[in-house]
């Protein structure tokens, strides 16, 4: 499996754990081609492996690593169906403006630098179905509509590949639909105390963590849908309309 060329395949970034090791599970079970990318080996890396899928190493807040794994995609898949770019660093904005500059460039070069370079290296290799439009789908955040002050710097960077969408949808048509996904309160991290997670539930309209199967449900409805581009998909539960 390691020496094949690959055909038609759908490359996910921030495939190691949570929602997009979940994606690249639920892909495969519904029988696309995937290629997983990763930062940091973990159990569910080591999981989709031994299901035959191909996984691929990289730091994508390094430059030179983002061009080394367009790189390496370009050697083990002869064309792509699509792009999915879930991978994401999350934090607050730390106070100490030294460590802030440094997070402004890790958020930039995952949230939008990965994602631009990859898009525009793979663009003419992108190729739908059936004659179809292939696509690319960001992750994105509700942040990009409503955002929290204490995360100016992730929210701002998610908006950035928010905004991407647009323009690509725009200059990528009519071969490649180009929409996002934009997740709510899916699944909450170590950082959540329980006061925080009462209170965004109580701020979700739908009254619950929605979990990964949700996000999910939305990239495979763009994947088959071939008239839709420009798109950002909420799955937040309704929180984006009242969150404070």
């Amino acid at each position: 499996m390691a020496n094949q060329l690959l055909e038609n395949a759908i490359v996910i970034t921030g495939a190691g754990r949570r929602i997009g090791y979940h994606i690249a599970l639920r892909l495969h079970q519904d029988g696309y081609e995937v290629i997983a990318h990763y930062r940091t080996l973990t159990p569910e890396i080591q999981a989709l492996d031994k299901l035959g899928i191909r996984t691929l190493q990289a730091d994508l807040s390094n430059s030179e690593q983002i061009l080394a794994f367009v790189a390496a995609l370009k050697i083990c898949c002869k064309q792509f169906r699509g792009i999915i770019h879930n991978a994401s660093s999350f934090e607050s904005t730390s106070q100490d403006i030294e460590i802030a500059i440094e997070q402004y460039k890790q958020f930039f070069n995952i949230h939008m630098m990965a994602p631009f370079l990859i898009n525009q290296s793979l663009q003419s290799m992108l190729i739908g179905e059936e004659g179809g439009p292939a696509d690319i789908i960001h992750i994105t955040d509700i942040n990009v509509e409503n955002p929290t002050p204490d995360f100016e710097i992730y929210g701002s960077t998610k908006a950035g590949l928010h905004n991407m969408t647009l323009a690509l949808a725009k200059k990528f048509g009519p071969g490649i639909k180009v929409n996002a996904v934009a997740p709510g309160p899916v699944l909450f991290t170590r950082a959540h105390s329980d006061e925080v997670r009462q209170q965004i539930l109580a701020e979700t309209l739908l009254g619950k963590e929605g979990g990964p199967e949700p996000v999910y449900l939305a990239v495979k409805s763009l994947l088959m849908n071939p008239f839709i581009t420009g798109a950002s998909i909420p799955v937040d539960g309704g929180r984006r309309l009242s969150k404070r």
